[in-house]
């Protein structure tokens, strides 16, 4: 009876573990496609609290294509 439950908890502990690795690369993604433009064009906003990525909409005519995308794709 303790074997079934045990490999429940392991099966979802790894679903749980392998969402949570995929959220993360894909914020990684998100940062490095607007990296160059948040410090050629952002340098003097604070970090937190939304001010790079609102800094970024407020200027989508200078970002690169992939940097773009994603702010579009956070709705700025």
């Amino acid at each position: 009876m303790i074997r079934p439950i045990a490999l429940t908890i392991i099966i979802a502990v790894t679903a749980f573990s392998s969402l949570a690795l995929a959220q993360e690369e894909g914020r990684s993604h998100n940062r490095g496609a607007c990296r160059a433009d948040a410090e050629r064009l952002c340098a003097g906003v604070e970090r937190g609290g939304g001010g790079i990525l609102n800094c970024l909409a407020g200027q989508k005519d200078k970002l690169s294509d992939d940097c773009r995308k994603m702010v579009e794709s956070r709705g700025k």
